[in-house]
C-alpha cells in the first residue's frame, strides 16, 4: 500500500484517538506518557506493538500519513463494526477508494491506555509482515500521535510518547547540541518540513514505513535534469532479470545535518493524479492533491537521525544517532 493517503474531494473530517491521562501544571520539564520498544519486521517495516478490543497485534508505523488505516480482514477479525465514510468524502489508497471506517473503543499503543481510536479500512489489504506472536494489521498514522510530542531513535527502535506542555526548547534531554526545523501542516493534517536535497529545497515528510528515501521522478527532472531513464542511475534487477528499482546517490542536507551519498529511490507519481509540481515558501512541492510531498526520508536515513518531534510547538529537533550528553 502506498504509505500515504491522497483524498480527492477532502472535506473537514478527522480520525482522532482519544486518550485518558490527567491535566497537569505546565513546567519547563518533560513528562513522558510512554517508551515503546519497535519491532523490525519482515519487508524493512517499523512495528508498533498495540492492543485492539484485547487482542495483541502489530502496525506499521507511518509518519508519513496522516490516517491509521486497518486492512478489512483484521477488522473483521476484530469484530469491529464498520459505517460508511461521510458524505463526500472520498479518500484513497493505491488508487482504491475507502469506504469504510471503524471504531476501537478498546485501543493500547504499548501501555498507554486510550479511550478510543478510529480507523480508516482498507480492502485487499495483505501484510507479508506478520510476526511470530502478533499479526500486523495495518499503518498507524499521525492521527494517533496529536495529542503527544514523538521521540523517534530507529537506530534504536525506540520510540517515547511526552506531554505537549513544556517549554520552548526543552526537547533535547540527550544530547547539549541540536537543530531544528519548522514544521508545517498539510490539508489532511500530515506534516512535513523544508529539506535540501544538492541544493534544491523540497518539502520532505518522515517514511518510517519505507526502508530507503524516495523522490518523485517530476521532481528530478524539473530540479535535476535527470529521471529513472537516465545513464548515470543505478538499476537494480531481480533473479529473473526484471529492473524493480531506480537508486542515485545525492547529497541530502539541512539545518546541522549533512548525509553525503545518500540513497535515493526513485519513484514515479501515481497514475491519474491531480498534482501538478509547484513552489510553496521556497520549497518545491505539489498543488492540485492532498498528503503528496516530492522527497520522503527513508531508514536509511532517520537510521542517522536521533528526532523530537514537538507537535505543539510545530518544530523537529534532531541530532545525529550516536548524540550524547
Amino acid at each position: 500500500m502506498n504509505k500515504s493517503l491522497l483524498a480527492g474531494m477532502f472535506l473537514c473530517f478527522a480520525l482522532l484517538a482519544h486518550v485518558s491521562f490527567a491535566a497537569e501544571v505546565k513546567n519547563c520539564g518533560l513528562k513522558r506518557y510512554a517508551s515503546i520498544d519497535l519491532v523490525a519486521g519482515r519487508n524493512g517495516y517499523l512495528l508498533v506493538p498495540v492492543t485492539i478490543e484485547s487482542t495483541r497485534a502489530y502496525m506499521v508505523l507511518n509518519m508519513a500519513g496522516p490516517f491509521s488505516v486497518l486492512a478489512d480482514s483484521a477488522a473483521k477479525n476484530l469484530s469491529l463494526k464498520a459505517s460508511s465514510m461521510p458524505n463526500g468524502l472520498q479518500v484513497r489508497a493505491d488508487g482504491r477508494p475507502i469506504q469504510k471506517v471503524v471504531v476501537a473503543t478498546r485501543f493500547m499503543l504499548g501501555e498507554l491506555k486510550f479511550k478510543s481510536a478510529n480507523f480508516l479500512v482498507t480492502a485487499g489489504e495483505r501484510f507479508t509482515a506478520d510476526q511470530a506472536d502478533a499479526p500486523v494489521v495495518g499503518f498507524l498514522g499521525m492521527d494517533v500521535f496529536n495529542q503527544f510530542d514523538i521521540e523517534l531513535d530507529v537506530a534504536h527502535q525506540k520510540m517515547n510518547l511526552f506531554s505537549q506542555d513544556h517549554c520552548k526548547g526543552h526537547a533535547v534531554y540527550w544530547s547539549a547540541k541540536y537543530d531544528a526545523v519548522p514544521i508545517r501542516s498539510g490539508s489532511l493534517g500530515e506534516f512535513y518540513f523544508p529539506m535540501e536535497l544538492e541544493g534544491k529545497k523540497l518539502e520532505t515528510t518522515l517514511a518510517t514505513s519505507n526502508r530507503v528515501t524516495t523522490l518523485h521522478t517530476d521532481a528530478t527532472r524539473a530540479l535535476f535534469n535527470f529521471d529513472n531513464h537516465s545513464p548515470d542511475v543505478q538499476t537494480e534487477t531481480d533473479e529473473t532479470g526484471r529492473s524493480t528499482s531506480q537508486y542515485r546517490a545525492m547529497k541530502l542536507s539541512g539545518d546541522g545535518i549533512e548525509v553525503i551519498n545518500a540513497r535515493i529511490s526513485l519513484v514515479d507519481s501515481p497514475p491519474n493524479t491531480s498534482c501538478h509540481l509547484s513552489s510553496h515558501l521556497g520549497a518545491a512541492s505539489y498543488e492540485g492533491c492532498y498528503g503528496m510531498h516530492p522527497l520522503a526520508l527513508g531508514q536509511n536515513v532517520l537510521s542517522k537521525l536521533h528526532l523530537y518531534i514537538a507537535t505543539k510547538e510545530k518544530l523537529l529537533y534532531f541530532t545525529p544517532a550516536n548524540a550524547s550528553e
